[in-house]
């Protein structure tokens, strides 16, 4: 019975935050809707940022279920590239002009390069 409940809660956490990081993620989303041939290139970067804040909360969750220190190095993994993710799409938010991709695309790149860090010490971390 206190498992099923304990379950329960970690889903509706999970719904929680899932419904926070679309609302949060939707006036990011809107100045795009408008532009010619930009939709899919916004689209692309907003479901990144969705699943990767959905693979931050889980690895928070089962490090809190396990105690086991590599998760923590997921979810902050999964959390950098959330934040490279939504830092493009503000980035381009309100530019109405062609899309200058090396300015915007350098930010990606570094959370890119902290991930696959972050990424290695989990996988080699020994307790």
């Amino acid at each position: 019975m206190l498992s099923e409940s304990s379950g329960r809660k970690y889903s509706y956490l999970i719904i929680a935050v899932i419904a926070c990081v679309i609302i949060i993620s939707l006036p990011m989303m809107y100045g795009h809707f408008f532009h010619s041939g930009h939709l899919f290139y916004i689209a692309i970067h907003e479901t990144g940022f969705i699943l990767s804040s959905f693979l931050t909360m889980m690895a928070l969750i089962a490090y809190k279920k396990t105690k086991i220190t590599r998760m923590l190095f997921s979810s902050a993994a999964f959390g950098v590239i959330a934040f490279g993710q939504g830092e493009i799409m503000y980035q381009q938010m309100n530019e109405q002009v062609q899309m200058n991709l090396t300015n915007s695309g350098e930010i990606l790149e570094y959370c890119v390069v902290a991930m696959t860090i972050l990424f290695a010490v989990g996988i080699f971390y020994k307790q």
